[in-house]
């Protein structure tokens, strides 16, 4: 974390952004060979192979993304919480990474195939959505931060302190 508590540092933001990345990458690849690539087998159409691959793959970042979350809480959650900053965006990215550590979840341990379809449909969508709302929460974050730098300077500028020879 930087000097603000809030901002992420580099590194941070690099693991954060490249986890994310590589669940959207494993997530959207194995979907898009499990509904509309089948390879043609012996017996007609059959899943492909990658898939069990594309899903370890998965697994594994979700699991350095659990990291990120829990490191996020303890100092860039609670210090933009307390600042007010960004509540919206940064409630709405805690509640869809909720719910896909629940339907993920679900997805591994549910037996019942109706319940685990829903799950998946759910998991699918929420998880292609995360990525638009990090990508909101990124912005209103640089938007926020800008416009606090303005009215710093601002008030530096019109404080009694500043016309003081």
């Amino acid at each position: 974390m930087r000097r603000n508590a809030i901002q992420l540092s580099h590194r941070h933001r690099a693991v954060l952004y490249l986890s994310t990345l590589a669940l959207l990458v494993t997530g959207a690849a194995w979907a898009w060979l499990h509904y509309f690539h089948r390879v043609e087998g012996e017996f007609g159409p059959e899943f492909s192979p990658v898939e069990p691959w594309l899903l370890k793959a998965h697994g594994a970042a979700a699991m350095i993304s659990l990291l990120v979350i829990g490191s996020l809480l303890t100092v860039h959650v609670k210090r933009g919480w307390q600042a007010g900053l960004n509540r919206r965006s940064g409630t709405g990215l805690l509640t869809t990474f909720g719910v896909l550590i629940a339907t993920g979840y679900g997805l591994y341990y549910l037996s019942d195939e109706k319940l685990r379809g829903l799950t998946s449909n759910i998991h699918l969508w929420i998880g292609l959505a995360l990525t638009l709302l990090l990508i909101a929460h990124i912005v209103l974050g640089h938007r926020t931060r800008r416009d606090l730098h303005r009215q710093r300077q601002a008030q530096a500028e019109h404080s009694p302190a500043s016309s003081l020879p």
